[in-house]
């Protein structure tokens, strides 16, 4: 029987480990706001057993730090009483369990639909993600395109970059928000390759070697100009111009299930040699 060396449920440790790095008084403060929801100063002072100077002081770091924020309601002896409580940026430093619920997801339909309706879900997927990304990627030049599909990457939390080479471009993604169920899914990984790919468009080739899931210390894509999309474009403009890059050209339905169907083969391969994820009721390898 495995004994226990800590207190408190699996979840409210988690939240201590995180909230702790503020510093103790400022763990505190944050703990005491998320169980109380708002709180005046003296009341923080009371709970802490500090001065109501030493609280505005922590104050004022969280609401730099933008993980609280003051709210003014009626006015106590002529002064404004000011409430504080958490931001949503402070409420994602206590633990979530959307990593597990994802994997739960993926095994279901394995579990119940097999391959095929876990790999139908990845083409959703990528169509899904594809169309919200086209958004943001909007530019004729590649370099630029790149360094557009890599802030909106950042913004969604996957620390993304470009860096250029001589023959071609690395999209490097330093950090992966979905890395727990990628390292037990990695058709994932393959799957968001095809989504990076459809975005881009038909001029451009892009391959992953590495990625975070499977050891390497980032997620690298290598992107390079189709061969032969250059002098299409050059002779399909009129009076021997170069026209404009056709990056996101109309394409049969039948180029995309092809495209989509060659991913698909490389993350069959990769799942293969992958761990088989546990399923529920078996005893842990």
């Amino acid at each position: 029987m495995r004994t226990s060396t800590t207190t408190g449920t699996p979840a409210e440790a988690g939240a201590r480990s995180l909230v702790s790095l503020l510093g103790a008084q400022r763990a505190a403060i944050v703990e005491y706001l998320r169980r109380h929801g708002d709180a005046r100063v003296s009341d923080l002072a009371g709970h802490l057993g500090v001065s109501e100077v030493a609280v505005r002081r922590h104050l004022g770091v969280l609401s730099e730090e933008e993980l609280v924020v003051a709210e003014t309601g009626d006015a106590v002896r002529g002064r404004p009483a000011a409430r504080y409580r958490l931001t949503p940026a402070a409420m994602r430093l206590f633990p979530h369990r959307y990593d597990r619920f994802a994997n739960e997801v993926l095994d279901f339909l394995d579990a119940q639909h097999g391959r095929d309706g876990l790999l139908a879900f990845l083409r959703w997927r990528v169509e899904r993600e594809a169309e919200g990304l086209q958004q943001a990627v909007t530019a004729e030049d590649l370099h630029t395109r790149l360094d557009q599909l890599a802030e909106a990457l950042s913004a969604a939390g996957f620390e993304a970059s470009v860096n250029e080479d001589g023959e071609g471009f690395s999209l490097v993604q330093d950090h992966c928000a979905i890395y727990d169920v990628a390292k037990d899914h990695p058709e994932v990984c393959a799957y968001e390759a095809a989504t990076f790919s459809k975005v881009l468009g038909d001029d451009v080739q892009l391959s992953r070697r590495e990625t975070l899931a499977d050891g390497s210390a980032a997620c690298v894509c290598t992107v390079r100009r189709r061969v032969g999309a250059e002098q299409q474009e050059t002779s399909a403009a009129p009076d021997g111009h170069a026209g404009r890059p056709r990056h996101r050209p109309q394409r049969a339905a039948h180029d995309d299930r092809h495209e989509v169907a060659s991913v698909a083969t490389a993350a069959q391969r990769a799942d293969h040699h992958a761990p088989t994820p546990e399923r529920p009721g078996t005893e842990p390898r």
